[in-house]
C-alpha cells in the first residue's frame, strides 16, 4: 500500500495539488496538522488538527489501520516537550494506549524515521517550512505499507 505523509504545510496548497497530482496512484494521503486551510479542501487526505488548524471539522487524532498496521495520527505539540523534542516517549506511550504499532506526526518540522519503545515513529518533515538545519529542504514521505511494516522515503518537495 502507498501512503503519501506530509505535515505542517500552513497554507500552501500548490504543495498539497502536487502531491495529489505526482502520487495519483496512492492509496491514500496523510496530513498531520497545521495545514491552515478548510477541511473541506483537504477532505481527500486523512488529516488531524494542528496547533495552528481553527476549523473543528479536523480531529485533534485519529487511528487507522493500513494493512494491519495500526496507526496513531496526530500533530504531537500536546505531546512533546519544548524542553526536550528528541524525547518521543510520549508519543510511544499514546500509541500504545491505542493498540497501535505506529504514530505519525508532525510539529516540529523536522523529517523523523526512529523506533521508540517498539513503536515505528514517523514525521515527514514540513513541505512548506523546514525548520531541520542539517536538512533544510521541504519534505514529505512515501511510505509503503504491508503486513510486515512500514518503509518511509523522505523526498524532498521541489516544485516544477
Amino acid at each position: 500500500m502507498k501512503v503519501i505523509l506530509v505535515s505542517d504545510s500552513h497554507g500552501n496548497t500548490d504543495a498539497l495539488d502536487y502531491l495529489r497530482e505526482t502520487y495519483q496512484d496512492a492509496d491514500a494521503f496523510v496530513h498531520c496538522g497545521d495545514l491552515q486551510i478548510p477541511f473541506a479542501k483537504a477532505a481527500d487526505f486523512i488529516a488531524v488538527r494542528g496547533n495552528t488548524d481553527f476549523d473543528p471539522d479536523y480531529p485533534w487524532g485519529r487511528v487507522e489501520e493500513f494493512e494491519g498496521n495500526r496507526v496513531l495520527i496526530v500533530h504531537g505539540h500536546a505531546y512533546l516537550s519544548p524542553f526536550d523534542r528528541d524525547d518521543l516517549s510520549p508519543l510511544a506511550r499514546a500509541a500504545k494506549q491505542y493498540a497501535c504499532n505506529a504514530v505519525f506526526f508532525g510539529h516540529t518540522h523536522i523529517s523523523t524515521d526512529v523506533m521508540c519503545q517498539g513503536i515505528h515513529i514517523l514525521n515527514p518533515g514540513s513541505i512548506s517550512r523546514p525548520k531541520d538545519y542539517r536538512f533544510p529542504y521541504p519534505t514529505y514521505m512515501v511510505l509503503n505499507i504491508t503486513k510486515d511494516g512500514i518503509q518511509a522515503e523522505r523526498m524532498v518537495y521541489s516544485p516544477r
